[in-house]
């Protein structure tokens, strides 16, 4: 029995066997799940880019490209996406191969509507418990949920690829950036890969917390100490020991609490408010801020000798604007996260809505964009793609300026044809590439078939 609160799993079907392709459409959808089929592996793979799919079942016998082929480019696309094969001829070799190389299960032609309705529920089963294990242990490992690192541009990997190096020391770090840049993300990304991981993260906001109480909040307290100590508490450094404090916005300290975290840093120990016990703590420091701190070292608002301990390594998460090529990326991993919690069946971004988010500058960065597609997933109807008039009207607006402000340009006469743009491109990225078409195909973000249609394409013209 499905679960009716949930939407229904999406299947693509890839055989060059019409009456197979309705066979299985019908079998599936009978009992509600949603199936879009395909006749190729070419034509798989251009829905593939169109729409998100839940679970792809696949003919191994296909002309041109058969169905190892295609279940090799789903994984190196799709890696997490589950694969069913279909084998005709029912030998034990070709179900190794498939099985080996990534797909989730096989079944025999011929076969009854039943046991490939049995197979499929048992694949996507099989891939929601993965996918809840996968999420709990994020959650053990991270309160930041599943907000996970995702991104390909030559920024993130950059950044990301410091952080990493870091990671396998236990150096204070300072990560500076605009706002909604990931900096907690960044800092837990260092924590999860070092040698702290199993241990506490503990996240302190230095701004949120009232003066009078910051003291508590980061040492803890006796019993007594003052009005409403009713009882012993730890603070969050003791709370961290063994893993990793980041303290956030630590350019809001005052000067007192600068002091404090200084002798913390020099002397590895710390005392309760009320006590006069020192306590060492083994405590790695990560602190961020969207300030220039050198600038507030510059005005006296900040100690010099803190930012020296902080700034041991210095990581600076870059803005969205210079993500560009993440933000389809950033965009549907927010929109799987909303189509879940919400339950909403939405089949993806138009075009045209992409084309949109990639031209928009961000200035709040991956905070704002992470809340204009929670906005489109409430707008959005089921079983529909999110359109640009989903997107909220003054962010429209300001993509609309930045296109009549390019149309304006005297020169429009001398601008190229895009397709003009692109053949040039490939063109020039082949030939870097020695010709190498797969190759290429990672390079320019798309897959070999694709590339190999518009190499076709440029011969046909000569």
């Amino acid at each position: 029995m499905k679960d009716e609160t949930k939407p229904a799993a999406r299947i693509l079907v890839v055989d060059d066997e019409p009456n197979i392709c309705e066979a299985i459409q019908e079998a599936l959808e009978r009992v509600g799940y949603s199936v879009a089929i395909a006749g190729n592996g070419a034509g798989a793979m251009e829905k593939m880019r169109d729409q998100m799919f839940d679970l792809v079942i696949c003919d191994i016998k296909m002309p041109d490209m058969d169905g190892l082929q295609l279940l090799e480019q789903i994984k190196e696309n799709h890696l997490n996406l589950p694969v069913i094969m279909i084998t005709g001829y029912a030998s034990i070799d070709s179900a190794i191969a498939s099985m080996r190389k990534g797909a989730h299960d096989y079944i025999s032609k011929p076969f009854k509507p039943d046991q490939i309705r049995l197979v499929v529920e048992k694949t996507l089963k099989q891939q929601s418990l993965i996918e809840e294990t996968a999420y709990l242990w994020g959650e053990l490992k991270s309160l930041y949920g599943r907000s996970v690192i995702v991104g390909k541009s030559q920024a993130a990997r950059e950044v990301f690829g410091l952080a990493r190096k870091v990671a396998e020391t236990n150096s204070s770090v300072l990560v500076t950036g605009e706002s909604g840049t990931g900096k907690e993300v960044l800092a837990r990304f260092i924590h999860l890969n070092s040698g702290r991981a199993n241990k506490a993260f503990v996240t302190v906001n230095c701004a949120a917390i009232p003066e009078n109480l910051l003291e508590s909040e980061l040492f803890g307290h006796k019993k007594g100490a003052f009005t409403g100590a009713i009882y012993n508490k730890k603070g969050s450094f003791e709370i961290a020991i063994g893993g990793t404090i980041f303290l956030d916005e630590i350019a809001e300290l005052k000067a007192e609490m600068q002091a404090k975290i200084l002798r913390v840093l020099e002397e590895r120990e710390i005392k309760r408010v009320g006590s006069e016990e020192s306590l060492r703590v083994d405590v790695r420091v990560i602190a961020a801020s969207n300030k220039q701190l050198e600038d507030e070292v510059r005005a006296g608002r900040f100690r010099d000798d803190l930012y020296y301990r902080l700034n041991v390594v210095q990581i600076v998460a870059p803005p969205l604007s210079r993500r560009k090529e993440d933000i389809p990326v950033l965009a549907r991993h927010f929109l799987k996260i909303y189509r879940e919690e919400m339950k909403k069946n939405i089949i993806d971004f138009s075009d045209e809505t992409i084309t949109a988010l990639a031209a928009y500058h961000w200035p709040g960065n991956i905070r704002e964009l992470k809340n204009v597609v929670e906005r489109a997933v409430i707008l959005t109807p089921n079983n529909g793609y999110v359109r640009r008039k989903h997107l909220p009207q003054p962010m429209l607006t300001q993509i609309k300026e930045a296109e009549d402000n390019v149309g304006s340009d005297e020169t429009l006469n001398h601008l190229l044809p895009l397709e003009e743009i692109e053949q040039q491109y490939i063109e020039k990225v082949l030939q870097l590439c020695g010709g190498n078409k797969i190759k290429a195909a990672k390079i320019l973000c798309i897959t070999p078939v694709t590339i190999w249609r518009k190499v076709r394409k440029l011969n046909s013209f000569g």
